[in-house]
């Protein structure tokens, strides 16, 4: 069994494809970097993830649901 799975720590390939996805979307979305916002974006990610969603595209559908549009 993986050790990443047994410890939930994320091996680099997987940090790089966290910290981009959240880069990319708190730019969409309009949010700033250490806001609120984003410290909750970033903790739904890695939950989300840890739950088995891996996949771009499903994340940023689930992700999009519950941020308000840019105004």
């Amino acid at each position: 069994m993986n050790a990443a799975v047994l410890t939930n720590t994320f091996e680099p390939s997987e940090l790089a494809f966290l910290q981009r996805f959240f880069d990319d979307f708190c730019a969409e979305h309009g949010l700033a970097g250490g806001s609120h916002g984003a410290n909750d974006l970033a903790a739904r990610i890695i939950a989300l993830y840890q739950q088995g969603v891996r996949d771009e595209k499903n994340l940023h559908f689930q992700l999009s649901a519950s941020v308000a549009p840019k105004s």
